[in-house]
């Protein structure tokens, strides 16, 4: 078994870390970045080797934007 850490949907902190593919366990590549409700964004990654999407929620610090 991989030593992965598996995202999850939360709002407490940010994480910079890459998700793996839940169906090949691929890293997963960043591929879109959009605003969600005011202090949070909406991650949508990719998987490059079976083209699944994950997207997440994490909220932002206001030094980041």
């Amino acid at each position: 078994m991989l030593n992965r850490s598996v995202p999850s949907f939360f709002h407490s902190k940010a994480t910079s870390e890459r998700p793996f593919c839940a169906d090949c366990e691929a890293p997963m590549m960043l591929s879109c970045l959009e605003p969600d409700k005011p202090g949070f964004d909406l991650r949508t990654y990719a998987c490059l080797m079976c083209a699944a999407t994950e997207s997440i929620v994490v909220p932002v610090s206001p030094a980041s934007r």
